[in-house]
């Protein structure tokens, strides 16, 4: 459709409704004509509303149908995996699907932190594999609002407009979804940092889920994450992270709650381009980066907590690390505890040193050769190493605490179910300075830093 009006007071409204009967556009008052904006409407069916009040104001509305019948499905996903919307070319439209049997599909646009990206409202998703047949769902722009469910195993993307977008999309079984209030992807180039505030007070039975896409990097660090005491409640509020979509259904491994969490758990890394945050019934202040190469995450301190994991717990990368916690100035207590070492291949091994400076270091242990029945290792030394060389197959879950003395046990982890959230968020790049953006996005505020 092409509109051209103009108002004659504050009081004359254009408002114009989609075949859901949603409202999509709104035109106010404009002291100057406007001529021919297009707007793009699904069919079958858009209604205009008019309101004149000035008696003097003007309209004048064109349209023109567009066959789909050229439209080829150039492209197919899974759920679970997300990609860029300006893959989605003319004349062509994309196609997410579930392989997972009696499952529907959600799709979600991933714009950048801190982003408002208009160009979503003009990505077209209907509800199955042929846009010809399938029934309109609504626009990528309206799906951000809200988990929309497809009737089935599939949801189909078009950009009839031309009107290109920057973000990504990423869909998920709806079943993975079931029991959160609100779920949001974003995405964060690598070097970047996010701070802000995030709360869940809502009674939904999982919270809310956050997935965190960083583009063409492969590590998260999380630097902070305080509980607001006025707000969370203290024996249920909690967050929990997993490795990649919620349709991977993957274990939570990292669980803080107000009650034991404190500043010494951080920086904690987690080695994926991908992971989801879940909030349940607490508000709290965070900051994370992308920087892939961070010299605190080595960096022992007195009373420092943390947590290991082999990748594949995250990820489909490879296990495969060597992470290395030195201060050549200061000797810690270095305590590791093994929550869980499965190794079942043959040349599956995990390596534990702890030493001084450059000679034999104190603990030169080879896993499963060197196992002990309690599974802790506590010795004194300037540096600890944790290597490991093993199979996708191999399960390695730690846990670390370093001190000056030997008091402070390092934490246990644990399995939990997830939980809910809104949010204020602040982002840095590695040496920048906050300038730019306040925006609304899904109930919470994000600020870049670049």
């Amino acid at each position: 459709m092409k509109l051209s009006s103009q108002a004659g007071s504050d009081q004359d409204t254009v408002i114009i409704f989609d075949n859901n009967n949603v409202h999509k556009y709104n035109l106010l008052h404009s002291s100057a004509p406007i001529y021919n904006v297009p707007l793009w409407m699904p069919a079958k069916s858009a209604m205009v509303q008019v309101y004149g009040d000035s008696g003097i104001s003007k309209l004048y509305l064109s349209y023109n149908y567009i066959s789909l019948a050229g439209y080829k499905q150039s492209l197919v996903k899974n759920t679970g995996e997300y990609f860029p919307l300006n893959t989605i070319t003319a004349n062509n439209y994309v196609t997410i699907t579930t392989s997972s049997p009696n499952e529907q599909v959600v799709a979600t646009p991933a714009s950048s932190v801190g982003m408002s990206d208009p160009g979503l409202l003009y990505y077209l998703v209907y509800d199955g594999d042929n846009i010809n047949t399938a029934s309109f769902l609504g626009t990528l722009s309206d799906l951000e609002q809200r988990i929309t469910i497809a009737s089935g195993k599939s949801v189909s993307i078009v950009n009839l407009s031309g009107v290109n977008s920057d973000s990504y999309v990423l869909g998920n079984d709806a079943s993975s979804l079931n029991g959160f209030s609100r779920y949001s992807v974003l995405t964060i180039p690598p070097g970047n940092g996010i701070r802000g505030n995030l709360s869940d007070l809502t009674d939904s039975p999982r919270g809310s889920a956050y997935t965190f896409i960083c583009l063409n990097c492969t590590t998260f660090h999380w630097t902070s994450l305080v509980f607001d005491s006025m707000s969370t409640i203290a024996n249920k509020g909690s967050v929990t992270f997993q490795g990649q979509t919620p349709t991977q259904k993957r274990d939570q491994l990292i669980k803080y709650d107000p009650m034991t969490l404190t500043n010494s758990y951080f920086p904690q890394m987690i080695p994926s381009d991908c992971f989801t945050m879940i909030m349940y019934l607490s508000k709290f202040s965070v900051t994370l980066n992308t920087v892939q190469d961070y010299a605190p995450w080595k960096q022992p301190f007195d009373g420092r907590k943390g947590y290991i994991f082999s990748p594949s717990l995250w990820s489909s990368a490879a296990n495969n690390f060597n992470y290395e916690f030195r201060n050549d100035t200061q000797q810690y207590f270095y305590t590791l505890n093994m929550n869980k070492m499965s190794l079942p291949n043959n040349e599956d091994q995990m390596t534990l040193k702890i030493g001084s400076g450059t000679g034999n270091p104190t603990v030169n242990n080879q896993y499963p050769r060197d196992q002990s029945s309690n599974q802790q290792v506590v010795a004194q030394g300037n540096y600890m190493q944790v290597g490991l060389p093993a199979s996708a197959a191999a399960d390695v879950r730690l846990s670390f605490a370093m001190d000056l003395n030997q008091t402070t046990a390092a934490p246990s982890t644990t399995s939990t179910t997830p939980t809910t959230a809104s949010t204020t968020v602040q982002t840095t790049t590695s040496g920048g300075f906050p300038i730019s953006y306040n925006i609304l996005l899904l109930g919470f505020t994000l600020i870049i830093v670049a």
